[in-house]
């Protein structure tokens, strides 16, 4: 068992806050970015800015976290093609696991490890819409997306890959299907925690409840399952109770 998996079972483990949030209170200029054309690419920052990155890591490793997750949330070539940096799919996301490895053990102690999530955001496609312009891409292109992202985050160091903020079902099974292909070729094996997005009236933007997501993802080879962003903690209440119930995963 991975060692992230061993101290769940002993403990709550307490994950960062947001990167996004934090990068914005920087007032980052154009040449933080390497240029007017990558601004708002936060990922760009961990080759341009590493120092930015990294030290954020070890912030919210200082405030308590026992989690941190990679700046790489939207650093598919997909994503990332949108700045013309499609080319970097693998050097941003070798980097930004390598940035948030070395912050991890600068903390950590055998007493209390510290462990490093492979962030993994959704591409902006939604496979499962009847919207041809949001449609317009095939189960398997989006699997060679996450395989290649997450492949790169675990030979940058990452304990976990963290599939999250996921709107379709349908997109979260191609993710999971990418990352198994990728062990599949002899990539090293660590748990996957998958994580959907509910609104307020519990159900995933294109109107799966949290019933078919629990259904759909205990079916599949995760390890924790969970609920992030969209609402606050009072709506996530009730599906975290469902999935807390119902689940044979860990719980996020």
């Amino acid at each position: 068992m991975s060692g992230y998996l061993s101290a769940l079972r002993e403990r709550v483990l307490l994950f960062d806050g947001a990167m996004g949030t934090q990068l914005m209170a920087l007032h980052l200029t154009d040449a933080d970015f390497g240029g007017s054309s990558h601004h708002g690419c936060n990922e760009a920052l961990v080759l341009t800015r590493p120092d930015v990155i990294e030290q954020i890591h070890r912030d919210y490793f200082a405030a308590g976290a026992d989690v941190v997750e990679t700046d790489s949330f939207t650093a598919s070539r997909l994503k990332l093609d949108e700045y013309g940096l499609g080319e970097k799919t693998h050097e941003i996301n070798l980097v930004s696991a390598q940035l948030a490895r070395r912050a991890a053990d600068a903390y950590a102690t055998p007493e209390r490890p510290r462990f490093v999530a492979g962030s993994l955001g959704p591409t902006g496609m939604l496979i499962s819409s009847s919207d041809p312009a949001l449609s317009k891409i095939s189960f398997d292109e989006l699997a060679d997306l996450y395989e290649e992202q997450s492949a790169a985050l675990i030979e940058g160091g990452v304990d976990l890959l963290l599939l999250e903020t996921s709107q379709d079902l349908l997109e979260m099974k191609a993710a999971i299907a990418g990352i198994t292909r990728a062990f599949a070729k002899g990539v090293r094996r660590v748990p996957i925690q998958a994580q959907a997005t509910l609104d307020v009236t519990g159900r995933m933007l294109l109107g799966t409840d949290i019933t078919a997501v629990r259904a759909t993802l205990d079916a599949l080879p995760i390890d924790v399952i969970g609920l992030n962003c969209s609402t606050g903690p009072e709506h996530m209440r009730d599906p975290i109770r469902f999935l807390t119930e119902s689940s044979r995963c860990f719980v996020s």
